[in-house]
């Protein structure tokens, strides 16, 4: 099989043992000017992507990002720059203008930079594949992702749009920082996602399927094994003859996609605690607090499977499974080096960056509802009537009024504990606090599946999220007609 490292960076041994004492030599400079902290980043991220549209190649792209991000803390305030020339000239240059940046604020008034000290991490980490997807030529997956295609397309003479994207990546992030943390990491992630736009006179229902994660080209290869294209179509034909919700307060269960949505969406945002001390949280003032049902327990692990997933995070800081909320009780925050300095928290590896030209900051990784006790078929049985929702479309939260929209692919009416009619175009919307102390049911069914990519601050990172199926008694329930 081909090393990772070698298509990644096609360094030998010996390259990479210079980017290493590269990054320790702009550290220790750092130090040398007067620096109280320095980190040096070093990141590369080469790529490859399919999107097919009715049958043509609309695109075959490659890309290629290498460079280094430097930032210190000089004169207790925070600086950054970097280079997309990994050179120690330019490496030099790009830590100058670091303790440029923070001199030229020293005086603002602008609060000071402060990390606190973590336990030093030296390693380096390498996720296998089965197939690595540059041993994919490109004409093989151009000739897959249109098999795919083709085959939702020709599912049904109702289905009127087609569209699939694929996209690779593999990713080299290193890291060293004057308490002495010097580690790599190198992660493939694969992804394909296909979209179907079905029509029956004036009436147009749109259907998505996707997966990925932390593997190789073996993915598509599941996807294809599991008619995942067939599926998507299948649903969007399907939705034609659906209804309609009716609009209303309801109980609702919903599945794990749906429940991930919410989870990243509604609750997930609140717990990052750069947006604690930004006075955008509605947990800020919570921790020791109930804040749901004794029923809830979430979770962001990015040590668990999942496209969010990571060893180090890219203040190389080693990943733990950080616990917010335990059985109702609001527990932890998501921490980088900063806030857990401010919030006299231990970090568990929650910072992360789009890539050197960015700084770290808190994100989620793989976000999820702890499993329950119950099966889908009890808690079904115990829900006279209500909605059954499924697959997430899309969300919105305004975190600082805890308010939310989750916005489902389809769902059926629950009468008697039965599923009944099918319903199209359906929402659901409120309070998040309310939602999570109005859980009645957790299944024991977890599944994280919803993976994808979270903007924040004008950075994208992969994320994943999930959920058992739940219960959600009293929510607000509304749709188009």
């Amino acid at each position: 099989m081909i090393s990772p490292l070698t298509l990644i960076t096609g360094n030998s041994r010996a390259e990479r043992a210079r980017l290493r004492d590269l990054l320790h030599s702009i550290v220790q400079r750092g130090l040398e000017q007067g620096s109280s902290f320095c980190e040096a980043r070093f990141f590369e991220n080469r790529g490859n992507s399919v999107v097919i549209e009715n049958g043509v190649a609309k695109a075959l792209g490659s890309r290629i990002s290498r460079g280094v991000g430097v930032r210190v803390i000089f004169g207790r305030r925070w600086g950054f720059a970097s280079t997309n020339v990994p050179s120690r000239a330019s490496t030099e240059t790009a830590l100058d203008d670091a303790v440029s940046a923070a001199r030229s604020i020293a005086n603002s008034g602008t609060e000071e930079a402060q990390v606190i000290t973590p336990m030093p991490e030296t390693g380096t980490v390498v996720h296998d594949v089965k197939t690595p997807p540059d041993a994919v030529s490109p004409e093989q997956k151009v000739k897959q992702i249109l098999d795919m295609e083709k085959t939702a397309k020709s599912f049904d003479e109702r289905v009127k749009d087609t569209f699939v994207n694929y996209r690779d990546s593999w990713t080299k992030v290193a890291v060293c920082n004057s308490f002495g943390t010097s580690v790599e990491e190198v992660t493939p992630r694969t992804y394909v996602y296909c979209r179907v736009i079905s029509k029956e006179g004036a009436n147009m229902q749109t259907a998505v399927e996707y997966s990925g994660g932390v593997e190789g080209y073996e993915l598509i290869e599941r996807a294809q094994s599991e008619e995942l294209p067939r599926k998507t179509a299948n649903k969007a034909v399907k939705l034609l003859s659906a209804r309609s919700p009716p609009r209303g307060t309801h109980t609702v269960i919903v599945d794990q996609r749906v429940g991930g949505l919410f989870m990243h969406e509604a609750f997930g945002h609140n717990s990052e605690a750069d947006a604690v001390l930004g006075g955008q949280s509605i947990i800020a003032d919570k921790m020791g607090q109930k804040i749901a049902s004794e029923l809830v327990t979430i979770v962001d692990d990015p040590t668990v499977p999942g496209n969010g997933s990571y060893t180090y995070d890219h203040e190389g800081v080693m990943a733990e499974p950080h616990t917010i909320v335990k059985e109702g009780v609001l527990v932890g925050f998501l921490h980088s080096l900063e806030s857990a300095a401010k919030l006299r928290a231990r970090p568990q590896g929650s910072a992360r960056a789009q890539s050197h030209q960015y700084p770290p900051i808190i994100r989620m990784s793989n976000t999820y509802l702890a499993p329950g006790p119950m099966t889908l078929d009890e808690i079904l049985r115990d829900t006279k009537t209500g909605l059954y929702l499924t697959g997430s479309h899309s969300g919105y939260v305004e975190t600082q009024k805890g308010r939310f929209t989750c916005r489902v692919e389809q769902g059926w009416l629950i009468e008697n504990g039965n599923l009944t009619e099918h319903l199209r175009d359906v929402s659901f919307s409120g309070l998040t606090l309310d939602a999570l102390k109005n859980i009645s049911a957790v299944g024991k069914d977890l599944r994280i599946d919803a993976p994808g990519t979270c903007g924040k601050d004008d950075q994208s990172i992969s994320t994943d999220a999930g959920a058992p199926h739940f219960r959600i008694d009293g929510i607000v329930v509304g749709g188009r007609t």
